[in-house]
């Protein structure tokens, strides 16, 4: 989580009250309410967070820094977009963002049971349910990617995920810590007895998961952070360095890698699409489950909520 490059330091005293109480108090209420009522309210949320940049690491930093990072990295994903069309994503990025924000409510509340959903490909579903090994399953932060493990669970799929401690940060407010703790117990009530780790603890528990045959989610979408791990796949237009520590674990237990994406299809109605599983080993894979990833992140730019660190994903290979 770092700081943005302006330190215009925003979000002052009243902002952060506001901002305390919008995690605290109003998410909590709105996974209470009538699901066309908590969706209708999770939108105009949205609306006013896109209008102020608002979100919660800007907010702990004190900077509109992901808003202006999020237009730079829409940019690059299409240098032919107006300014107006870029202004038009970040705005839905907020939105998608303030969703997945309600959603992860919903489950704290013990509510996705309640959703309608869809999860295919049919092929898709069957590998994931009939293991031989285990299978590592990348997804990136583009529109509802929590739900997709949950509703993967609720599909019978043993399924984990890898978290991050960030959320944790000092510097965070008590609100959102308190926020993302009871997303991730509430997701795993949904997960058919698979469990959300921080990957700071240690990997050994996920290489254990893989080695038992189980499912792990891991969020595609990371940049590298050293050069000791790293994947290089073809990904939005060009090679780019990601974090590779997740592709290494799949090779290093013989399991297989696949990609999924959760799409949000109206209020209370959802469609998790499965792209291809392949072995890791397979020299064709990162190109094949990103070259997914990269489909349907540009079939719809404004749900991708991590546009911010495209910049950050560092091209080797131009295409």
């Amino acid at each position: 989580m770092s700081q943005g490059s302006d330190g215009d330091r925003a979000f002052g005293g009243l902002a952060q009250l506001i901002h305390a109480a919008d995690y605290g108090v109003l998410l909590p209420l709105l996974a209470r309410l009538p699901l066309a009522a908590g969706y209708a309210m999770s939108a105009w949320r949205g609306w006013l967070n896109g209008r102020a940049g608002r979100d919660w690491r800007s907010v702990a930093l004190g900077s509109r820094h992901v808003a202006r990072q999020s237009a730079a990295g829409y940019r690059m994903l299409n240098p032919k977009a107006d300014e107006e069309t870029v202004r038009a994503w970040v705005r839905a990025r907020f939105a998608a963002e303030s969703r997945e924000e309600f959603e992860g409510r919903l489950m704290a509340a013990g509510r996705a049971g309640e959703l309608r959903r869809s999860v295919g490909p049919e092929n898709f579903l069957r590998a994931c349910l009939a293991r031989e090994r285990g299978l590592l399953l990348l997804t990136p932060h583009f529109d509802s990617f929590t739900l997709g493990v949950a509703f993967l669970g609720l599909a019978g799929v043993k399924v984990n995920l890898m978290s991050s401690a960030i959320t944790n940060d000092s510097r965070v407010t008590p609100s959102v810590r308190r926020h993302f703790f009871r997303k991730y117990r509430g997701m795993e009530r949904f997960m058919n007895g698979g469990r959300v780790l921080d990957q700071e603890a240690g990997l050994r528990p996920f290489y254990r998961m893989l080695e038992r045959k189980e499912s792990v989610v891991i969020l595609a979408d990371a940049p590298a952070v050293s050069r000791n791990a790293t994947v290089a796949p073809h990904f939005l237009g060009a090679r780019r360095l990601l974090a590779g520590g997740g592709m290494r674990m799949a090779q290093r237990t013989g399991s297989d890698i696949g990609a999924f994406v959760c799409r949000y299809a109206g209020p209370g109605r959802y469609r998790l699409e499965g792209g291809p599983i392949l072995r890791a080993e397979d020299p064709a894979a990162p190109d094949a489950v990103y070259g997914f990833l990269s489909g349907a992140i540009l079939e719809s730019p404004g749900r991708w909520w991590a546009a911010d660190l495209l910049p950050a994903m560092t091209p080797v290979e131009n295409s």
